[in-house]
């Protein structure tokens, strides 16, 4: 593989690894704050403590997800609309845990959005050589 081929879909792969990285982010900042303060319990409520364990689990669980759908992009350019959606599904699925503080979310978003339209650069449309040609 060339290099402008790994290198055609790259601004989707880096957008959903740094989206994946702050739904991480997020997600372990979320669940250091529970852990070292557990007398948080008064405030949120026995109840409450559950959903915030799981909401960590899913915005660990989403951010890696995401982390990896950018890495595969990048690696396997072949593959990129079936990556894309996968970074695409978990980060949306991360507004149901943390949601790496919204932005995470919508740039994961984005992100596999650009990788599933893959024909689609930062700087706009990416041309293929063979439909300029002319028969002579």
């Amino acid at each position: 593989m060339s290099i402008s081929k790994s290198l055609e879909y790259r601004f989707a792969a880096e957008l959903s690894l740094v989206s994946g990285s702050i739904i991480l982010g997020a997600a372990i900042l979320y669940l250091r704050h529970i852990t070292f303060f557990p007398d948080m319990m008064w405030m949120m409520g026995p109840q409450l403590i559950g959903h915030a364990f799981i909401a960590n689990i899913v915005g660990i669980v989403s951010g890696l997800m995401v982390i990896i759908a950018g890495i595969m992009i990048y690696i396997r350019p072949i593959h990129i609309r079936k990556w894309g959606v996968v970074a695409w599904v978990f980060a949306s699925i991360s507004f149901f845990g943390i949601g790496g503080f919204f932005i995470g979310g919508i740039l994961g978003i984005i992100g596999g959005f650009l990788a599933v339209t893959k024909g689609i650069t930062f700087f706009g449309f990416k041309r293929d050589k063979k439909q300029h040609r002319t028969k002579t």
